[in-house]
């Protein structure tokens, strides 16, 4: 049986607890508790949506990690970017707007997210530099 990079499995199992940790967020859904009524419900639904796809292709690349694949760097990088970008922009309440304060079960979740995504994006440039 052949070894595995190390880092490919770091990158799958991040991906993972990316995916995982995001499933009880998703808008509306157990711990994201807001009222989003006031977003156009195509902004709600394409939101979802990138949302889905985002744990989806997460969990594909991870598979692809776990089988030993090096090319999963880049796209661990790009997938890294995103979901640091969704946490930021929900911290920072750029988006989505809404009148709710976000729950505190949600704050140090999104954190917890955030820090992830970077440890990540950190990981995934150490393979690639490897």
């Amino acid at each position: 049986m052949e070894a595995h990079d190390p880092l490919t499995l770091a990158v799958a199992t991040l991906l993972v607890a990316l995916t995982f940790i995001l499933t009880p967020m998703a808008p509306g859904g157990l711990v994201d508790t807001r009222d989003f009524t006031p977003l156009p419900r195509w902004q709600f639904h394409l939101f979802n949506v990138f949302l889905i796809s985002l744990g989806s292709v997460s969990l594909v690349v991870a598979g692809f990690s776990v089988a030993g694949a090096t090319w999963v760097y880049i796209p661990a990088i790009i997938l890294g970017v995103l979901f640091a970008a969704v946490y930021a922009l929900d911290l920072a309440q750029v988006f989505p707007v809404v009148p709710d304060r976000m729950p505190s079960q949600l704050l140090v979740l999104e954190v917890i997210n955030l820090a992830l995504a970077g440890v990540v994006i950190v990981v995934a440039i150490r393979g690639l530099l490897a």
